[in-house]
């Protein structure tokens, strides 16, 4: 059963009432006009609903679900959920009770739709809620999907491994032991690679499902032999990219990458949105697990491969090494996407088109001065040019094989001058 509380009588449990008050007004709700109407959950519901985490630290802000369909349809539903808490007190009285939105809090008016068999996922952002949550409160998520009332507990307590400094269960790659291997990942939630066989394997393809889904998580895979230092090594999926991060003989370097891919055999972070479009502007992938150790993920990551080309015109992206920018080589040939991180914390981006006669691109590479290079090939031979994304103004390095200043008439924008 579910109960519903006005927000005038939610906020006044929250504002500090005494116990006694409180279990008055939750003993006789009927009396006090809490409870305005009654909900059943859906008992063996086709629909799933469940949480990514069982228990969370109280600082952790956005709790990720997921809605799987069994109901043998396609069903359809709305943006909007409902959070409640399991309230007890000393009456012995129990029960849940809906947390009020914020009063500046709506839902957009958007229609989902979800094919038998499939999974969507949402983030429900505590922040929208007028409460302020703490440690040992046990809360649900309630959504309704297709007449099905579906619901999914999660807990928070202090000092659990999920929380805000380590919102995927692991610390700083950097501030591990300056030896960690296998007896020291053993249990940490880390794939461990030995001589010996695989631990945890299972976390690659949890982790590629929730890819997939576009829940921000991580992988951390441990490779220890036997000989010299052991390997580390993190891939954090945030904001539709990869950071990969590897240790090793106390040295860390980093990369960004944009897609999944694989060659048929191994798994890939890569650049290119497939492995041909890797091929073609010789792209500098790496390993997502060791060769011959991810053949078990191949077919769902070509299963990945095949909806990202169908759903996007994006077939390259490279990121800068700081994560600030981007741009993205689209399916018209010509045209490239790029994005900005702004210094106030917002984003902007925008498409461009090469100015004419630029020829076909073949290489690009952001520069450190934070402009963008990109060679190409022409009719007559080869172009190189850069684009400033602050300022949109593109600049024409050579053309045809010779220097800029002996190109008669092109002022670095595809104009005569």
């Amino acid at each position: 059963m579910r109960r519903f509380l006005v927000i005038a009588a939610a906020c006044l449990l929250l504002t500090g009432c005494g116990q006694n008050q409180v279990d008055a007004m939750i003993s006789e709700p009927e009396q006090n006009g809490l409870l305005l109407e009654q909900a059943e959950i859906t008992e063996n519901a086709s629909i799933k609903l469940a949480t990514e985490w069982d228990v969370y630290d109280p600082s952790v802000e956005e709790i990720w679900f997921w809605i799987e369909n069994d109901s043998g349809n396609d069903v359809t539903f709305g943006q909007e959920y409902t959070l409640e808490k399991w309230l007890e007190t000393d009456g012995g009285v129990q029960d849940w009770y809906q947390v009020p939105l914020r009063e500046d809090v709506g839902w957009e008016s958007v229609l989902y739709l979800l094919a038998s068999g499939g999974k969507q996922a949402g983030c429900c952002r505590l922040s929208l809620f007028d409460n302020t949550f703490s440690a040992g409160d046990r809360l649900r998520i309630v959504k309704e999907v297709e007449g099905q009332t579906v619901a999914a507990e999660f807990r928070l307590e202090e000092g659990t491994a999920v929380s805000v400094e380590t919102p995927y269960g692991f610390g700083a790659l950097e501030e591990l032991p300056e030896r960690y291997g296998a007896a020291e990942a053993a249990g940490s939630g880390a794939v461990i690679y030995t001589s010996r066989g695989v631990e945890n394997g299972e976390a690659v393809g949890t982790f590629l499902e929730k890819v997939s889904l576009g829940i921000p998580c991580q992988l951390r895979t441990v490779q220890d032999f036997g000989e010299g230092m052991p390997m580390d090594i993190d891939v954090i999926y945030e904001d539709g990219g990869f950071l990969w991060k590897m240790r090793s003989g106390g040295e860390v370097t980093q990369r960004r990458l944009s897609f999944l891919v694989t060659d048929g055999t191994d798994l890939f972070l890569s650049d290119g949105a497939n492995w041909e479009f890797g091929e073609r502007f010789d792209d500098k992938r790496v390993f997502l697990v060791p060769p011959e150790m991810g053949h078990a993920w191949v077919a769902e990551v070509e299963a990945m491969t095949e909806a990202r080309l169908f759903n996007s015109a994006i077939r390259y992206t490279l990121w800068s090494e700081d994560g600030s920018r981007s741009v993205s080589l689209l399916e018209e040939d010509g045209v490239v996407s790029v994005f900005l991180r702004l210094p106030d914390g917002g984003e902007k981006s925008w498409t461009e088109t090469l100015p004419a006669d630029s020829g076909a691109i073949t290489a690009l590479s952001w520069q450190e001065d934070g402009t963008l290079r990109l060679e190409c090939e022409t009719d007559g031979g080869a172009s190189i040019l850069t684009l400033n994304p602050e300022t949109g103004e593109w600049t024409q390095l050579m053309i045809c094989g010779l220097p800029q200043a002996q190109v008669a008439g092109w002022n670095g924008r595809g104009k005569s001058i």
